[in-house]
Formats: structure tokens, sequence, C-alpha cells
């Protein structure tokens, strides 16, 4: 489906008609009909009316700056057809007034409904009969993920909250609701991810895989059989610390006890080790009435003797590692007095953990004892306690497929940047893919990526930088740079078309690129901006004005991108700098004439061919060092004569000289020739 903004280049924001903002020439939002009940967290619903062949009601989901939206997920999932799903009819970025600034959109037929249950009492125990559920939740949801395994596609949304009855009463209808405006599972409660990926910051938990999906549907089950809620005010740590303790299935059904089929279901689709989680074909042979032989549930390593850490006792690994970074001088004593080592040893009995560690310690000498030892320490600690654990480093807690996401939220937000640049220059990603014995990691990527990211972290010309690593491991981020905060750049023609608004609005706004722009270009689009970084990154202004125009005429060619009149203005007023490039005045004048008539039209192209023209730059190099050369002679001249002058006593005497010699010399040949004719012709004159 195609993006209905993406070939649109606008260069004013027309202002909004009163209530509506339209999306597109069928698409209305109606922005003062806000939906609350389909609101996602920070994403914001309202109404919105189709026309033509969109006509009739439809809901856009309005999503958060920070919050990066699935844009290319988007694609693949406008393709679905599913009577459980929501069609997207239409995406991209528009003029939000109430914001005063562009937004990412997501427009869905109005299909939604009402959320599908209302709870009464515990709000997280619904009660209902299992018939129901199964017939009305589990299939339809079974269905979906069918869909979308077939076009390898992960939701990273299914919980109770997101279904709705799609406009019905009770359970008669499942729709399942919005997968894609923001990072994938940023939007779900700890309650429905998997340990491993609960532990991790919302934002930085990654795609994931369809095994997460079955386990949020496996919680979804769960919630609704269940009559009690055992997590019931519990935060996010304490609902991971009991499923650690206690295993999934037993921490979310507690005291409930369910028998018979129903049973063989939800301890499938809970298994806390995802390769002995049911997968889609053992869901479907279920519901089809084959019963599955009982998978052996993964050991976890419970040490009978506990470690004590900050005045806690610890009984496994997976625990301690949570706490690690929490008290540095302490996980410092743990390594240099042994107990770590020989609680591993002795009361885990972990062989494979003890060598994790050793590596981990071993790793750690690369970088020797200089600032920042102690979190590098505790980090490395953490992955060898929990190797299927995120990264914890210094507050930020990321999983390796998940940074991209957490860094460019961090950026907007403008947190500190310094955890995420030393995860990556400290090869802690590496570190971490090395201890993984998961199957479903695409390695080889992972690798190229952070490889090629600590490479360019390492270089600190414009272009580089942490700038580039944000692109380059979330490809779906749009420019973060301040000059386009009010607007959704994703791609080198939307910068052009934000130059353009930018400018318009005021026409003092230097169209110059900062880092962030630079970065993002050269990542989207490297022969359209590397060739001029290093005249962009220069110190002088000319070089920077030279270099940003033929950055800007590269994409508009590139692209064949209509006249952009602000923009043209705006860089011919900067071009006095570059015309000093020319010695010639009345050369200059000549250019200034004709950068001044391309300005006219619009086209950056013919600004920069005039300003930059090989043969007339060469020409004007040659004449001026022609007059160069003749203007050190003349001066050489001038400096001689002056010495001369300097005593009037001496002045002219030397040339005095030499003209009188010449003249004597004159005399004397004539006074020698008149003797010798006189003398050959016998004494007579005549």
């Amino acid at each position: 489906m195609p993006d209905t903004l993406a070939s649109a280049l606008p260069q004013t924001d027309p202002p909004p008609p009163p209530g509506g903002v339209h999306f597109s020439d069928e698409i209305e939002i109606r922005a003062d009909k806000p939906l609350p009940v389909l609101d996602i967290g920070p994403v914001r619903a309202f109404a919105a009316v189709g026309t033509g062949k969109l006509g009739g009601p439809k809901i856009a989901l309005i999503c958060a700056p920070h919050m990066t939206p699935r844009s290319e997920a988007a694609n693949i999932f406008a393709v679905f057809s599913h009577p459980a799903l929501v069609r997207l009819v239409a995406y991209g970025p528009v003029f939000w007034p109430p914001e005063k600034a562009e937004r990412f959109v997501l427009v869905y037929e109005n299909g939604f409904g009402d959320p599908l249950v209302s709870p009464t009492g515990n709000p997280m125990a619904f009660a209902l009969r299992q018939e129901d559920v199964l017939e009305f939740v589990v299939r339809p949801i079974v269905g979906v993920l069918t869909e979308f395994r077939n076009k390898d596609f992960i939701h990273g949304g299914i919980r109770v909250s997101n279904l709705f009855n799609g406009g019905g009463k009770g359970l008669e209808r499942l729709v399942l609701g919005d997968a894609l405006s923001g990072p994938p599972s940023a939007m779900q409660p700890a309650l429905y991810e998997p340990v491993e990926r609960a532990m991790a910051d919302p934002m930085a938990r990654g795609l994931g895989t369809q095994a997460d999906d079955l386990y949020a549907l496996g919680v979804v089950l769960a919630v609704l059989l269940r009559h009690n809620d055992p997590l019931e005010g519990m935060g996010p740590r304490q609902v991971i610390f009991e499923k650690i303790e206690n295993g999934s299935y037993s921490a979310l059904t507690g005291k409930d006890r369910f028998t018979g089929a129903i049973l063989e279901l939800l301890r499938g689709l809970l298994y806390d080790d995802p390769a002995q989680r049911w997968a889609l074909e053992d869901v479907q042979a279920w519901l089809d009435g084959q019963r599955l032989s009982p998978k052996q549930s993964l050991r976890k390593l419970k040490a009978p003797r506990s470690i004590t850490f900050a005045g806690q006792k610890y009984f496994r690994a997976q625990l301690l590692a949570m706490d690690l970074h929490t008290n540095l001088p302490e996980t410092a004593d743990l390594i240099e007095s042994g107990t770590l080592e020989q609680w591993i040893a002795r009361s885990l009995e972990d062989k494979p953990g003890l060598q994790r560690l050793e590596t981990a310690l071993t790793s750690l000498e690369d970088f020797g004892r200089g600032p920042g030892h102690w979190d590098r320490l505790a980090c490395r600690l953490s992955i060898a306690l929990d190797p299927g654990a995120p990264i914890r480093y210094k507050g930020v807690s990321v999983k390796a497929e998940g940074l991209g996401a957490a860094l460019a939220s961090a950026i907007f937000q403008k947190k500190d940047l310094t955890p995420y640049a030393e995860i990556i220059g400290q090869n802690t990603i590496l570190f971490w893919l090395d201890m993984q014995a998961s199957a479903n990691l695409d390695v080889g990527t992972l690798i190229s990526r952070y490889d090629s990211c600590r490479a360019f972290l390492r270089q600190k010309n414009i272009g580089y930088g942490i700038e580039r690593c944000a692109y380059i491991l979330n490809p779906e981020a749009p420019c973060l740079s301040e000059r386009f905060r009010d607007y959704y750049v994703r791609s080198p023609e939307d910068i052009m078309s934000a130059f353009e608004k930018i400018i318009a609005k005021n026409p003092d706004t230097a169209p110059f690129f900062d880092r962030h722009i630079a970065a993002f270009l050269s990542v989207k689009e490297r022969k359209a901006i590397d060739p001029y970084l290093p005249e962009i990154g220069a110190s002088e202004r000319s070089k920077q004005v030279l270099g940003t125009l033929k950055a800007l005429a590269s994409i508009q060619k590139r692209a064949r991108l209509p006249s952009f009149p602000h923009l043209s203005r705006c860089i011919a007023g900067l071009m006095e700098p570059v015309y000093q490039f020319y010695h010639d005045r009345d050369l200059r004048k000549t250019i200034r004439e004709k950068v001044e008539k391309a300005r006219d039209s619009g086209d950056l192209g013919k600004m920069a061919s005039h300003v930059e023209n090989t043969e007339t730059f060469q020409k004007d190099y040659v004449a001026f060092r022609k007059a160069m050369r003749e203007y050190a002679s003349l001066r050489k001249d001038r400096q001689r004569l002056e010495a001369q002058t300097t005593t009037a006593t001496s002045f002219g005497r030397s040339t005095g000289r030499q003209v009188a010699a010449l003249v004597s010399s004159l005399i004397a040949a004539m006074v020698i020739l008149t003797v010798a004719f006189i003398h050959f012709s016998g004494g007579k004159m005549f």
C-alpha cells in the first residue's frame, strides 16, 4: 500500500480547517473528536472520515514523537485481510495543529469497537468461561498469527487491553488492536513479556519472535480465565521476580486450578524456555483435538545456599544479575574475594556459568582499570550470570536488537547518551552475543551493524559518531536534528521540503547541516552527501556554504524534485564568501549575476554549477598567478629604485659613470676611425 505522503512535498503548511486536518485528499482527521478509549499510552486516537474510495468513518492514531513507529512494518500490515484485524488504509506524517508540528499518523478503518472486556472488581481477572475464551479469543488470534507467520510479521502487542469487540456485543467478535504506533513491545506491560524481554527497558526490547507473541497469548488466556490476580499491585520488577521464582504459569494462575485440556494449552504457551514453548503448529494441532505429550520443563538452577549482596540473600543467579549494578563496591568485593566464583562452583554447580564468569573477567583486561571499570565489571558479570537477560549498563537495560529504538528515544528526549555510546564502543554487544545460546538471533547482521557502529563512533567528523549509529541501528527513525523537531523527516526528499518550509517561515534561517542531518543523509543516501562532508565540516564559512549547496543540489537532481524558491534565495544570500574564491572582480560580478538568475528558478544544481565551474576556476587561477608574477617583478623594480634613492649624494653616480664611459668610448672610436681613414688615404682628406 502506498504511503499517502511519501511523494508529497508541500512548500508550506496549509491552515487546517476548523476541527479538521487533511491527511490526504481523501482523509480528514477530526482533531476536535478524540477517542480516549482507543488511546495507547502516549499515542492518541481521533475520529477521521474518508471520501471517495476511502469513504466512511476512520480511526487515526497520532504517534508520540519520542517513539519510532514501525513504518516499514506498516507496508506488510496493510496487506493483511482477516476478520480479527482492522484494515490499515493510510499512514505517514501530517501537520498536527494541536502540537504545531508534524506527527506520524496511522489511519485504520473504524472497526475496533469497544474494549473486549470491562473488568469489574479485580481488574486483571475476568473469570470467563473456557468455551467462550477458546472460541472467541484463542481461535481468532491463532488465525491472525498464522497470517503473520506467512509474512514474517511480529505483532508485539497482544494483551487484554488491546483486544476489542469490533462493534459487536460481548465476545461475539474479536479484533486485535494496533501494533505499529511504537517500537515492538514498547507498550507491553512486563506481565505479557517473557522474563528476559520483560527485564529490558520497554523501548529496548527489540522485535522478538512469534514465540513471544504466543507467550503473550498464553498470558491473555490466563488473565481471562482466572478468578483472582496473584500479581495485583505488583510493579514490573516484582512481576519478573515472581516469574523467575515460581515460573510463569504458577505466577500467573496463583490459586486458580485448571483441569483438562485447557491446562495443557496454558502450560504449553507459558513455558519460560522458548525452546520448550509451544509453536504455532502445536497450538493448531491442539485446537484440532490432538493431545500433545507434555514437554519437560527446563530445570532452573537454585542454590541450596545463598550468596549475600547488599544485605540481601540470593539463591538464583538471574536475580543476582538484576541487582549487581546497584552497588558497585560490593560487586567488586564479590570478585576480589572470590565469593562469587565459589558460589557458582559449589552452590550452583554451574560449570558453564563458571566458564562464562572467567570469560567475562578476561574480557575486561583489554580496558584496564581506568574510569568506568566497575560499571563494565557489573555489566559483564550480569551477562555471565544470566546470558538471556538484556545488557544492563549505567542505568539502561537493552536487548541487542532494541538498542537502536532506545537510542533514538533518548536522543529526542535529550537524555544522556553516554551509556549507549559506551555499550557500542566497548564491544559489549559482541560479548553479549558470544554468550547467547539462542538460534533465534540474526547474529551475522547484528555483528556487522555493531562493528560498523564501533568504527563510526571513533570518528569525530560530522556525519559520524553516535548520531550515525542511531540511524544504522534504527532504520525507521526520522532525522532527529533539532532543526527538524517540528517535522517528520524520513528521507533526503523530506529534508529538502522541511528546509523549504522552515525558511518560508523564517527567511533568516540558514540551511546548514548539523551532525544529525549529515549522519542521516549519509546512511540514507551516501552519494548525496559523502563527497561533500569535508567541505560541510570545514571551519571556513565559504566551504560550508558550497558543500551544503552541492549536497542539496545533488538531492534535488537525484530525486528530480521541483524548485525550492525559498531555499534557493536563502543560499544565494550566503554566497558572498564563495564568490571570493575568484580573483577577477569582473568575473565575480558575472558569476553573481548567473547565480541570482538560477536562484530565481529555484534550481540549486545550476547555482552550484556556476560557482564551481572547473574550467572557469582554472582560467581565473592561471590569470591570477600571471598577475602575481607581474606584480612581483614590478615590486622588485620598485624596491631596487627605492634602495638607490635612499642617499641623495650617491643617487645617479653609478648611472652617470656608465653613461660617461659609453660616451667616451664612442668618441674614442670616432677619433680612431678618423685617424685611420686619413692614414690609409695618403693624408688627403678630399
